[in-house]
């Protein structure tokens, strides 16, 4: 009896089927130049567009939404992505990331785009002027990013400290002081 292989993406898959394991790379090339498109076509499609909508809104062919869509980000224009998202009223921002510094470098310029959309919701709660409903939200929301990254950044370092074979029990106390918060936080609203 043969033995059968466990899948763990789609490039596994493909390799087994071609039978070549040069394809995985071939997939999961594509795939990485895919993360731009496969976006833009969510985006759509949460927004309950057609391609066809989508063109007519663009000035546009459908064919030219078509093309966009079945490529991969190497083909796209700068100026179809931004009419593209325009259309849908999506907002974009682009960061550059210069993948030859340090890690240590690119994460911090991450963590400061995740603190300036959060100052955003800042100024939001602000212009909403006592509508404690929306206040509300935005304070929950705020305290589960934090939890969430607390909790991300706490898995990360565990993970840290074992491949460096250093016990540091401090994300644990972080956790539980976030879990005393949360608990306070439900007891005062």
């Amino acid at each position: 009896m043969e033995k059968k292989e466990r899948l763990t993406s789609v490039s596994d898959a493909a390799a087994i089927l071609a039978d070549d394991e040069e394809v995985k790379n071939q997939v999961e090339k594509e795939i990485e130049y895919s993360q731009l498109v496969n976006t833009l076509i969510q985006m759509r499609v949460c927004k309950k567009k057609t391609q066809k909508e989508l063109a007519l809104l663009m000035g546009c062919d459908p064919s030219k939404i078509s093309r966009m869509e079945a490529g991969n980000d190497l083909q796209l224009k700068m100026g179809d992505v931004i009419d593209y998202a325009s259309v849908l009223g999506v907002s974009m921002s682009l960061m550059f990331e210069d993948t030859s510094l340090p890690a240590a470098s690119q994460i911090k310029q991450h963590v400061f785009a995740v603190q300036e959309q959060l100052e955003k919701l800042v100024t939001v709660a602000k212009e909403v002027d006592g509508d404690e409903e929306i206040v509300t939200k935005i304070h929950v929301f705020c305290g589960e990013v934090l939890f969430n990254f607390l909790r991300k950044f706490g898995d990360s370092y565990d993970q840290l400290c074992k491949a460096s074979g250093r016990v540091v029990p401090v994300i644990k106390a972080v956790e539980l002081k976030q879990e005393k918060a949360e608990s306070e936080e439900h007891s005062c609203c």
